[in-house]
């Protein structure tokens, strides 16, 4: 898989030699998110605040510039806009023609870009990788995430009779391991994630009305301290008219840096939207064997109302259930009451 991704990476390199000119240098355009919630929330345990607000989002520098030759080169810088962890979240640059698209740089696995989650009925607050979640939960998700935005390659066929194939390869998936404490500092020594292979093929089509979007992913970490990390993902969408419903399914071994651990985990979701009102519910599952031991269920009802261009109202109710180690307790429960806004520019 290596190998095929360098040589398509050559293929690109040798085809833009061909036409240097383009229409025009790559301009930045701005764009982004902001989320704000305000939460009341009950917990069975611990010292988390009954009343909090939560805010969350990113500032986006984009742009594109197309060559005679047809060939389209991009540039997507994403920032946070508040402190973080990395202050500076995806940044990668993109090659995009008739054979199709490559990703290089910071950005999520192909397993992970092409996944079709289920449908969200509320901004920031849905249980696939969720922006907010009750605190001291572990977070759900349905996406492959243990290589995350570590640097890699990735390439993305063209879309042919609604099928899509992708691969990504990924040369060290502990990105901040070197010398420092950033991922431009040069390797050192080996962390616990080495190499990282992706693979995923997507499917998407309509009959009669009916829209079908279906997702098979897999990843595979490689380490030279433990055991191989391997993640799999698949996922149905279903969507007729205004009415949306999906399942995914999420099987993760050795993850979360514990050799052994089997995680299951799976995600239903429905909405359905009229005119400027969507509304719908979630039910998030998540199953430890093995090494691990626990369970964690959670509900989520709510909805979104459009105000305007990039405005938007929602609110609604999560309520979570968790046993043993997936929630550092023999039992914990919480009840989480949120309303906000959603801003996008």
């Amino acid at each position: 898989m290596t190998k095929s991704l360098f040589c398509t990476t050559a293929l690109v390199s040798l085809l833009s030699l061909s036409s240097l000119e383009a229409a025009e240098k790559i301009k930045l355009n701005v764009g982004g998110y902001l989320h704000t919630s305000f939460v009341a929330a009950d917990y069975e345990s611990g010292d988390q605040l009954p009343t909090n607000i939560r805010h969350e989002g990113e500032i986006h520098f984009t742009g594109s510039t197309v060559l005679d030759n047809g060939l389209k080169f991009g540039v997507n810088i994403q920032l946070e806009a508040r402190e973080d962890t990395d202050q500076v979240d995806e940044t990668f640059m993109f090659v995009e023609g008739a054979f199709g698209r490559v990703n290089i740089g910071s950005e999520n696995s192909a397993a992970y870009l092409m996944h079709y989650a289920p449908p969200e009925p509320v901004t920031a607050w849905g249980f696939n990788d969720p922006t907010f979640k009750a605190s001291g939960f572990v977070t759900q998700s349905t996406y492959p995430d243990e290589v995350s935005d570590a640097d890699k390659i990735t390439y993305f066929s063209p879309r042919l009779s609604g099928f899509q194939f992708g691969a990504s390869y990924t040369p060290d998936a502990d990105w901040q391991t070197g010398t420092g404490t950033g991922p431009y500092d040069a390797i050192a020594a080996e962390g616990e994630k080495d190499e990282a292979y992706s693979i995923s093929l997507n499917y998407s089509n309509s009959f009669n009305g009916v829209s079908v979007k279906t997702s098979a992913g897999y990843d595979i970490i490689s380490s030279s301290t433990r055991d191989d990390i391997e993640e799999t993902s698949l996922a149905l969408r279903l969507g007729y008219g205004g009415l949306s419903v999906g399942a995914a399914y999420r099987f993760a071994e050795n993850g979360s840096g514990t050799d052994g651990l089997e995680r299951h985990e799976m995600l239903l979701g429905a909405t359905y939207t009229y005119g400027p009102w969507t509304a719908g519910a979630q039910y998030s599952h998540i199953e430890l064997d093995e090494v691990g031991d626990g369970t964690l269920d959670s509900i989520l009802v709510g909805g979104t109302v459009v105000l305007g261009p990039g405005i938007s109202a929602f609110g609604g109710l999560q309520y979570y259930s968790g046993e043993d180690d997936l929630v550092g307790t023999e039992g914990d429960e919480a009840t989480i009451f949120f309303f906000g806004t959603s801003l996008s520019f």
